[in-house]
C-alpha cells in the first residue's frame, strides 16, 4: 500500500476523498464583507464583448461612488479596447483601491475567449501602479485539472515577486480595517498574517505526489458552494438600478459568469453539471485568508510523511489483528464471518469519522490509504483464514479415513478372534488399563482392578492347586517307577519325560505365584488408607524406610556397597500423615532407585561404580520437600509421564508388578494433597521431588473424625 501510495496510484482517489470532507463540510454563513458585480452571456451580447474602455469607466465610476473598500477587477486590460481609453487610464490612476489582474506563470493555463492566450503571460493594465496588481494564475492540480490549491506570491519570468489577486485583496483590506500586515516568519517560509500562519505546502504534503508546489502555495478552505457571496448584475450597475449604498465598505468583484467565455473552474463543490466561476474562486479565496488573519479559521494543515505511514501501517494491522475474527470448533479455525463484518464496519466509521472530525479541524490526514490497508488486511488474513480451515477440513477427512480404515481392521481382528477366551481377556484388560489412564487414573481404579482380581482369584486357585498336586503326583510316579524294572533306554526316556514334566509344573507354580502377587498388588490398590491421619516426625518416618529397603537389599545381596548422604532437617514440623501409608509410599520409591542402582552395577559396564544415594528434607514456602536423587540406570525422557500409571514398568520382564509408583502417587498426591516431580537422564541419576503440606492429610482426619462422631464413639 505504502509503495502503491508514494508511486502516485493513490492520488486521485484521495484528492477525491477531500472533496467530499469539503463538500460534508456544514456551510459558512454568507460573508457580507465582499461583493461580486458579475456579467452574463446577456450582458456580453449587449455590451459588445470585450466590453470598450467607455463602459469599463463607467462601470468603476458608478462602483466607486458607492464608496467600496477595494474593487478587484478580474478581468484583463492589458491593451485599450475601442472608444473611452482617457477616461479609463485616468480612472485608473485617480483610484488606489483597485486591484486588477495579470498572468504572470505561463504553463499554467487560463480559461479565456483566446485560446491561444494558454501557455503565455498577460501583462497589466498599462496605466496602474505594480501594487495594485495581482496575478490571478491558480495551480490545478494535475490529476483532474481542480482548483484545491491557493498561490500567495510567486516569480514572474523576469524572477520579479509578484502577489496574488486574492493575497492583494486581503492584504489591502486587512491594513485597512485592523492594520495587519504579512510577515515571514523566521524560517524564511511561512508568512504570518495576524493570528494565521501559512506554511507553503511541499510536493509529497497530503494526498499529493511530486506535485508541482513552486511559489508560496497553501490550501484554499472553501467557505461553500457555488453562490455563497452576494451578487449583482453588471447591468444592473450600469443603469443605476440598484441600492446606492450596496458597496459600501465592501469589497467588490468584478468577473464573468458567462459560460462562453470559459472562465469556470473544477473545484472540490463539484456536482455533474456545476463548475465555480473564477471570480467566485478568487472571492472564496479571499475570504479564506482574511478569516485566517482574524483567527476565524484555520488553514488546511497535513500530517508529517512518517506520522502518515505510520497511520497506513496501523490501519494493516488493526485489520489484521482485531478486525479479522475466527473461532476453533472441533479443532478447525473457522472464519467469524459476522464478527468481522461488524467489526470492519465499525472500523471504517472509524476511519471515517476520524478524518471527519480532523477535517473539521483544518488536518487532512490520509484517509483513503488507511481505509485500503485496513480493507486489504482484512480481506487477506480473512482468505488465509478461511484457506486454512478448508485445508484443515481435508486433513480431517483424510485423518478420518484412516482412522475408520484402523477400526475396520481392529473390528474384523476382534470378529475373527471372538471365541479365543485368552485374547478376549486381553483386549479387556488393555480396554481397562486405558480407561484408567484416561478417566483421571486412580478415580475408577479402585473399583476395575478389584473386579479384575476377583475374576482372577478362582481360576488361578485352580491353577496353583493343579500344580501343587501335579508336582506330589509326578514325585509319586517317580518312585513307583523306580522299583520296577525296565530297559535302560526306557528308564532313561521316562526319566527325561519326568524332569521335563516336573520343570513344567515349577514354571506354572511359579507363574502362579507371580499373578497371587500381581493380585494382592491389585488389591492392596483399591484399599482407602492404612489408618486415621495423625501428627508424625517425617524424619523418623523417612529414617525407617530408608533402614528397612537397606536391609532388605542387604538380604538380597550380601556384598552390595551403597554409599548414603543423608540430610535430614531437623526444625521440620509435625506433618498430619497416615503414617503407615506415607512409609509405605517412601519404601516403594526407594525400593525403585535401590533396584536402579542394582541393575547399573550388574551391567559391568563401570566397574568403579558405586551406587550413591541421596535423601533430603527441607521446609520452604509453607511446605516440607524430599528428595531422593540415586546414580541408577535412569529413566528415559519418554517414560517420564509413565511411571506412575498403573501396570507401567521399566524393569525386566516378570520384575515387577507396575504398580509400587503408582500406590506412591496415589498416596502422596491424592490422599495427602501433595506433588511429585521426576526429574532424570539416562545413564546418570534420578531425582524424585515431593512436597506435602503440614496439614496434608487434614481433609482425610476430619472424614474419619465424622464417620467416629456418627457412630457415637469417642476419639483420643
Amino acid at each position: 500500500m505504502l509503495l502503491l501510495r508514494f508511486a502516485g496510484g493513490l492520488e486521485l482517489w484521495e484528492l477525491l476523498a477531500y472533496d467530499w470532507l469539503v463538500r460534508s463540510r456544514p456551510p459558512l454563513p454568507q460573508d457580507q464583507r465582499i461583493i461580486i458585480v458579475e456579467f452574463d452571456e446577456i450582458d456580453i451580447q449587449k455590451l459588445d464583448w470585450p466590453f470598450s474602455d467607455a463602459t469599463m469607466a463607467k462601470l468603476l465610476a458608478t462602483i466607486t461612488a458607492g464608496q467600496p473598500r477595494l474593487i478587484g477587477l478580474d478581468v484583463y486590460r492589458d491593451q485599450p479596447v475601442r472608444e473611452g481609453y482617457e477616461e479609463l487610464s485616468t480612472l485608473f490612476k485617480s483610484t488606489p483601491n483597485l486591484i486588477a489582474i495579470e498572468k504572470i506563470i505561463p504553463k499554467i493555463a487560463l480559461s479565456s475567449t483566446d485560446s491561444s492566450q494558454d501557455g503565455r503571460i498577460i501583462p497589466k493594465p498599462p496605466d496602474l501602479p505594480a501594487e495594485q496588481i495581482g496575478f490571478n494564475d491558480l495551480p490545478a492540480d494535475s490529476s483532474d485539472n481542480s482548483i484545491r490549491r491557493l498561490m500567495l506570491y510567486a516569480k514572474n519570468t523576469k524572477e520579479e515577486t509578484r502577489f496574488s489577486f486574492s493575497f492583494k485583496l486581503a492584504m489591502q483590506y486587512l491594513d485597512a480595517t485592523e492594520n495587519i500586515q504579512p510577515t515571514m516568519a523566521p524560517d524564511g517560509e511561512t508568512v504570518q498574517l495576524g493570528k494565521g500562519w501559512l506554511s507553503p505546502l511541499n510536493p509529497n504534503d497530503g494526498g499529493y505526489i511530486r506535485e508541482d508546489m513552486g511559489g508560496h502555495q497553501v490550501m484554499l478552505n472553501y467557505a461553500g458552494a457555488s453562490g455563497d457571496f452576494p451578487r449583482i448584475a453588471l447591468h444592473e450597475v450600469l443603469a443605476d438600478d440598484f441600492d446606492p449604498t450596496i458597496f459600501r465598505n465592501r469589497i467588490v468583484l468584478i468577473g464573468s459568469v458567462a459560460p462562453s467565455l470559459q472562465d469556470f473552474s473544477t473545484t472540490p463543490y463539484r456536482q455533474p453539471s456545476t463548475l465555480m466561476s473564477g471570480v467566485e474562486v478568487h472571492a472564496n479565496a479571499t475570504r479564506f485568508l482574511i478569516d485566517v488573519a482574524l483567527g476565524n479559521r484555520q488553514p488546511i494543515r497535513t500530517l508529517p510523511e512518517l506520522v502518515e505511514i505510520i497511520l497506513i501501517i496501523l490501519g494493516a494491522g488493526v485489520g489484521t489483528f482485531w478486525v479479522s475474527h475466527w473461532r476453533t470448533v472441533e479443532g478447525l479455525t473457522r472464519p467469524a464471518a459476522l464478527r468481522t463484518i461488524l467489526q470492519f464496519t465499525g472500523a471504517i466509521a472509524v476511519i471515517v469519522g476520524a478524518s471527519y472530525g480532523a477535517f473539521l479541524l483544518s488536518w487532512w490526514m490520509p484517509m483513503i490509504p488507511v481505509l485500503l490497508a485496513l480493507s486489504g488486511a482484512t480481506t487477506v488474513k480473512f482468505g488465509v483464514t478461511l484457506l486454512e480451515y478448508l485445508l484443515q477440513s481435508y486433513r480431517q477427512i483424510e485423518d478420518y479415513a484412516r482412522t475408520l480404515e484402523l477400526k475396520v481392521e481392529t473390528r474384523t481382528e476382534e470378529l475373527r478372534h471372538k471365541n479365543h477366551e485368552l485374547e478376549q481377556t486381553l483386549v479387556k484388560l488393555k480396554t481397562a488399563q486405558q480407561q484408567i489412564i484416561a478417566q483421571e487414573r486412580l478415580a475408577s481404579l479402585g473399583s476395575l482392578t478389584a473386579g479384575v482380581a476377583h475374576e482372577i482369584q478362582n481360576p488361578l486357585n485352580f491353577v496353583n492347586n493343579f500344580a501343587r498336586i501335579s508336582g506330589e503326583l509326578t514325585e509319586e510316579m517317580a518312585e513307583e517307577l523306580a522299583s520296577v524294572e525296565l530297559e535302560d533306554d526306557t528308564q532313561t526316556l521316562i526319566d527325561d519325560i519326568l524332569s521335563e514334566f516336573k520343570e513344567c509344573v515349577d514354571t506354572i507354580r511359579h507363574n502362579g505365584q507371580r499373578i497371587e502377587r500381581i493380585v494382592d498388588s491389585m488389591l492392596s490398590h483399591t484399599r482407602e488408607g492404612g489408618g486415621q491421619a495423625e501428627l508424625v516426625d517425617l524424619n523418623i518416618i523417612l529414617h525407617d524406610a530408608i533402614e528397612l529397603v537397606e536391609h532388605t537389599m542387604v538380604a538380597k545381596q550380601s556384598q552390595w556397597p551403597l554409599q548414603k548422604e543423608i540430610l535430614l532437617v531437623p526444625e521440620l514440623p509435625p506433618l498430619l500423615l497416615v503414617a503407615k501409608d506415607f512409609s509405605k509410599a517412601l519404601i516403594n520409591i526407594l525400593t525403585n532407585a535401590l533396584e536402579a542402582m542394582e541393575r547399573k552395577r550388574q551391567q559391568g559396564n563401570n566397574p568403579d561404580y558405586v551406587p550413591h544415594l541421596k535423601v533430603s528434607t527441607s521446609a520452604n514456602e509453607g511446605r516440607v520437600w524430599i528428595r531422593i536423587w540415586d546414580n541408577g540406570e535412569g529413566i528415559p525422557p519418554e517414560h517420564h509421564q509413565k511411571i506412575f500409571d498403573p501396570f507401567f514398568t521399566t524393569k525386566p520382564t516378570g520384575e515387577g508388578t507396575g504398580l509400587g509408583l503408582s500406590l506412591a502417587h496415589q498416596t502422596l498426591v491424592s490422599v495427602h494433597q501433595g506433588n511429585i516431580t521426576v526429574n532424570s537422564e539416562v545413564g546418570k541419576f534420578t531425582e524424585f521431588v515431593i512436597d506435602v503440606s503440614p496439614t496434608g492429610a487434614e481433609s482425610l482426619l476430619q472424614v474419619t473424625q465424622q464417620n467416629t462422631a456418627s457412630t457415637g464413639l469417642n476419639t483420643p
